[in-house]
């Protein structure tokens, strides 16, 4: 199904012969010896993995640069970020180098770069895709946190029937055989081809970070054109808001503290200035944090409470995953009385920024977030 197209694959996904190093110098001694699951399942399906899209260091910014690589740039505008973490295959596919490209998602990482860079990004819900081989940005290529918030791999290209033909020809028995967390569900086609009518929800801000005119506008254009297809386009009010969902996010990562994993990870190597703020944030000594959470604005001052240095107590972890699943719990609960069949929203709140902004405006990232706490 996919015979003979040409495919960029972010750049911590295993291709054989290539370096998967997750924008740390330390990677650059291992050299690939075989493909990651997700990569031998699209050769199978005939297509030409040719080329890895750049990453962010330690790939976990809305913007791409690392010390290895160098600093991807928005082909709409070479002033401007493509957004991360999948930054280099949003503009790989922006720029036609190629129509379709591989990238993964734990906070926006595909949804990010292809709404900067104008083109198609799905995350697929959490496991329906597999991670299995991919390298993962942390000390001995673990990572707790994504136990309950998982990183799943999805496409970018530039329609959405590209992207279509992508999760139908990787939902094979290939890949639930070579990954038991996979559900075996093949694509539904009737389904995805079915021309019913249906009922979608819609809001333009989350409370948290109010979105600019454009993002607004974005949506009431969306909404207007499925209005005018026949659908059934109604305002949702949301069960929680955007203070909790970003809180949450930043809270599951921040348990451990200090960026411990990540710093780990580096192994000598310093930090890209992107991260300063997190960073500098995460190694606050606890007792100062009070008095600076009440000399700055309220949404910094949720940001910083959400870690502690020297990582917090287990209770307070297991307090955090169990407001994961209570959030889970209202999404359903509001949808489903609703009787929603879909949810439009921003994507990101602001339009590409310019290079190096990304540390300063993470908490714009918030409308991705949900859909990763969600699954």
């Amino acid at each position: 199904p996919l015979y003979g197209v040409p495919v960029s694959v972010k750049e911590h996904l295993s291709l054989r012969g290539s370096y998967s190093t997750g924008g740390l110098a330390c990677r650059l001694n291992q050299k690939d010896t075989k493909d990651s699951l997700i990569v031998q399942v699209i050769r199978s399906a005939g297509a030409i993995p040719m080329c890895s899209g750049n990453v962010p260091q330690i790939m976990m910014l809305p913007e791409t640069y690392n010390r290895i690589w160098g600093r991807s740039r928005n082909p709409w505008d070479l002033c401007r970020s493509t957004g991360g973490s999948s930054g280099g295959d949003a503009a790989l596919v922006a720029a036609r180098c190629v129509p379709l490209a591989i990238g993964s998602d734990v906070a926006g990482s595909i949804r990010i770069p292809a709404s900067f860079c104008g083109i198609v990004g799905f995350k697929p819900t959490a496991y329906r895709v597999s991670g299995k081989g991919n390298m993962k940005a942390r000390k001995n290529n673990r990572s707790g946190t994504s136990a309950v918030i998982p990183v799943v791999c999805g496409p970018l290209a530039r329609t959405v029937d590209d992207c279509a033909q992508f999760m139908k020809a990787v939902l094979v028995p290939e890949m639930f055989q070579g990954d038991s967390s996979v559900p075996p569900l093949p694509f539904d086609v009737d389904s995805y081809q079915s021309k019913a009518k249906l009922k979608i929800g819609y809001f333009d801000t989350d409370g948290w970070f109010e979105p600019c005119l454009t993002s607004k506008r974005a949506v009431r254009e969306a909404i207007d054109a499925l209005t005018k297809a026949g659908h059934t386009c109604v305002p949702f009010k949301l069960p929680t808001d955007g203070w909790i969902s970003y809180g949450l996010l930043v809270a599951i990562n921040a348990a451990e503290g200090n960026f411990r994993s990540f710093v780990e990870a580096l192994e000598g190597e310093q930090m890209i200035s992107e991260y300063d703020t997190l960073h500098q944030a995460s190694n606050l000594p606890n007792l100062l944090k009070p008095v600076i959470m009440a000399l700055i604005d309220k949404r910094r001052g949720h940001l910083l409470k959400q870690g502690r240095n020297g990582g917090v107590p287990v209770w307070d972890l297991w307090q955090s995953v169990a407001k994961v699943l209570e959030l889970r719990q209202k999404w359903d609960n509001a949808v489903r009385e609703a009787g929603l069949d879909a949810i439009v929203h921003p994507a990101m709140p602001i339009p590409a920024i310019q290079h190096g902004l990304s540390g300063k405006l993470t908490a714009s990232c918030s409308y991705m977030f949900l859909a990763n706490l969600l699954q």
